[in-house]
């Protein structure tokens, strides 16, 4: 295996999909805009739909092009162990992990808007407006196209130099924590299965925000049983997906103190939180229960926003706010 070669082969594929992406990256905000626009002006929202459609069809594309760009890291990227010279396998990196997740979030609540039809005329502006804030912020802060994964560059980055260096003890450390991460990181079943189920449960539940907003301001009924429906729809997924995810996270994580990481404690309060909405809903014939189950559907998913927030700025087993490899991703992103 050719270290060298297969770095400059990454190089050229974080440049090809640049050079793919980089379009797709700058027009976002831009129709962003014209979604924004279109959603809060009366006098141009007959075009709402087709600028969401519009919307939904480029991130689409921009999807497709990032499942283009990890079947070739797949194709590139193997772990050779030191000591016997084979292959043990190569690294398979989800599609919704590090600078993809709000790319992904995006483009679920886009589908989504495109498939709203129930109070489609009140709903769609806020959904719109939704998918504008996301697509922004996955454009301008997360980069999907232009800084790709950066977390697993820098490692495997570190890997293709250790093993590179031709000094044992540094390859067989290399190896060891990329071979890890392959095996109960990135190939794991847990990574394939947990987070597209969290972002789709994201997604329904920011629909059942926007509903929600709209019951609280006109206090018309038909409003909370949208907001009930798409909330109950997210709830399946969101359940399943942590309950998937506190047996990987025993093992992934043994002898840490993992349930004391942020990004765990707010993913518990927003299921709880999410689950006194629903159950609350019960006694929605109560006098006055109703603003308390409004309330707790604005809670609910303003916790899930923190709960987002948290795995960038709360430290912890589960977060993102320490854990990138600061010299190594700065060596890889001057190489390329």
């Amino acid at each position: 295996m050719d270290f060298a070669a297969v770095q400059n082969d990454l190089v050229s594929l974080i440049g090809s999909l640049a050079f793919v992406g980089r379009p797709i990256q700058a027009l976002l905000p831009a129709l962003s805009l014209v979604l924004v626009a279109t959603a809060v002006l009366p006098h141009l929202r007959r075009g709402l739909p087709h600028v969401l459609m519009a919307m939904a069809l480029l991130l689409a594309v921009g999807e497709g092009a990032l499942a283009w760009f990890h079947v070739r890291l797949y194709q590139l990227c193997a772990v050779l162990s030191p000591e016997t010279g084979q292959i043990t396998g190569r690294i398979a990196v989800p599609l919704w992990v590090e600078s993809e997740k709000l790319y992904i979030w995006a483009l679920i609540v886009a589908v989504m808007g495109v498939l709203l039809r129930r109070h489609r005329e009140e709903l769609l502006p806020g959904v719109a407006i939704a998918v504008a804030v996301l697509a922004t912020a996955a454009a301008l802060w997360a980069r999907p196209f232009t800084e790709p994964l950066p977390q697993f560059f820098g490692q495997y980055s570190g890997y293709l130099q250790a093993m590179g260096s031709g000094i044992p003890q540094a390859a067989l450390g290399a190896y060891q924590g990329m071979e890890g991460s392959r095996q109960y990181f990135y190939n794991s079943w847990y990574m394939w299965v947990h987070p597209p189920l969290l972002f789709l449960s994201y997604g329904a539940f920011t629909v059942s925000f926007v509903a929600a907003i709209w019951m609280i301001r006109t206090r018309f009924s038909a409003f909370e049983e949208t907001a009930y429906r798409w909330a109950r729809f997210g709830y399946l997924p969101l359940t399943t997906g942590m309950l998937l995810g506190f047996p990987w996270a025993i093992l992934a994580w043994s002898g840490e103190s993992w349930w004391w990481s942020g990004k765990v404690n707010m993913s518990i309060m927003m299921w709880f939180l999410y689950t006194a909405y629903l159950h609350g809903r019960l006694y929605l014939r109560r006098r006055g229960m109703w603003r308390w189950v409004a309330a707790l559907a604005v809670l609910s998913f303003a916790v899930l926003v923190l709960t987002y927030v948290a795995t960038y700025v709360v430290p912890g087993a589960h977060s993102y706010a320490f854990a990138l490899p600061a010299e190594e991703v700065a060596a890889w992103t001057a190489s390329c």
